[in-house]
């Protein structure tokens, strides 16, 4: 009877696994720069990205994806329970769904790991024998959470730098509607190329609901399956983009109005270099922290002004993210726990 409980339980898992990765689509904002520069039509930029996105996620995640189903944990806590696991996904499905529809482009990781985090202190606080301090890998928390703050002061450094350069190559050298039209074409090709370079690494990087499959290896069904949910999770974040995304890279694009192909190249490059360095470490970060910072960049560097008002929500949002996701987290698993399943 238990064992069968406990394929039940994997099974409900799996389940919420599938509506994480298609949260996580639709909370991917890597297409926005695409999107602003108009290259193609809007309905396009989805399909390219989706497609990026999904085989990103069944291919190139596993990095990321040990790093959240194992890595994170401290020697006290060796695995997670399948009951941490259905808290954790459960937080974090109900607040990524919340900000997709917002159309404020939520952390998918910082979701997760808030909600991790929830659970985690109500485990230790329910198990006084369990000491705090080992219930996490304090390394990889220090790691993720520096990566955390520098990952988006990086994209509004290269956004800004590489604006500077073109324009002092390029830019400001072209005379005539005619040359600039024919450099924008080429620059078309190449934010083609760098968009779903990015999406890629996007779905690489976005391995949330991956990590929850690392850490049910080891369990009917999962078990000798693994690849195959992968490649349903590939296919969920790719329909969560499609459907759910174009709320949020619409509302991002518009603060990147009547961008050229060149400008969409820029940012599209600042996120690619930041996604590059850090998913082969295993890192999971916020795109959309890396993103918004990258159009802030190039906002900068043109003199432009910002929209401090659809800034500020977002901002408000994304501070609230972790502690928010980590009280939904705890208070899922409390109620768990106090009715004897932990």
């Amino acid at each position: 009877m238990a064992a069968d409980l406990t394929t039940i339980i994997v099974i409900v898992l799996i389940i919420l696994a599938l509506l994480l990765s298609f949260s996580i689509g639709g909370n991917d904002e890597t297409p926005t720069p695409l999107a602003a520069a108009g290259v193609i039509k809007f309905k396009y930029v989805l399909i390219l990205g989706g497609i990026g996105l999904a085989l990103g996620t069944i291919f190139l995640s596993e990095q990321v994806a040990k790093y959240v189903g194992q890595d994170f944990l401290g020697p006290d806590i060796p695995k997670y329970t399948t009951y941490m696991l259905l808290s954790v996904l459960i937080s974090a499905i109900i607040w990524l769904i919340i900000g997709s529809f917002a159309g404020i482009p939520l952390s998918s990781t910082h979701s997760l790991f808030g909600s991790i985090f929830g659970v985690i202190v109500v485990y230790t606080l329910m198990n006084p024998g369990i000491d705090p301090t080992g219930a996490f890998n304090g390394d990889k928390v220090v790691e993720v959470m520096l990566t955390w703050v520098i990952s988006p002061i990086v994209g509004f450094i290269i956004s800004y730098i590489l604006y500077k350069i073109i324009a002092k190559l390029y830019l400001k050298k072209l005379k005539g509607l005619n040359q600039i039209e024919n450099l924008e074409k080429i620059f078309t090709w190449a934010l083609l190329i760098a968009g779903f370079g990015v999406s890629l690494l996007s779905g690489a990087n976005s391995a949330e609901a991956v990590g929850i499959l690392f850490a049910l290896k080891g369990e009917y069904p999962v078990s000798g399956q693994y690849f195959f949910y992968k490649v349903l999770l590939g296919i969920f974040a790719f329909l969560g983009l499609y459907i759910a995304g174009r709320y949020v890279i619409r509302n991002l694009a518009a603060q990147a109005t009547d961008a050229r192909p060149s400008e969409g190249f820029i940012l599209q490059t600042a996120a690619f270099i930041v996604l590059f360095v850090v998913t082969p470490m295993g890192i999971p970060i916020s795109h959309s922290h890396v993103i918004v910072f990258a159009i802030l960049g190039l906002n900068r560097a043109q003199k432009k002004e910002v929209d401090y008002k659809g800034l500020g929500k977002m901002v408000i949002f994304w501070v609230l993210t972790l502690p928010i996701a980590a009280i939904i987290g705890g208070l899922i698993y409390l109620g768990f726990y106090m009715n004897g399943l932990f």
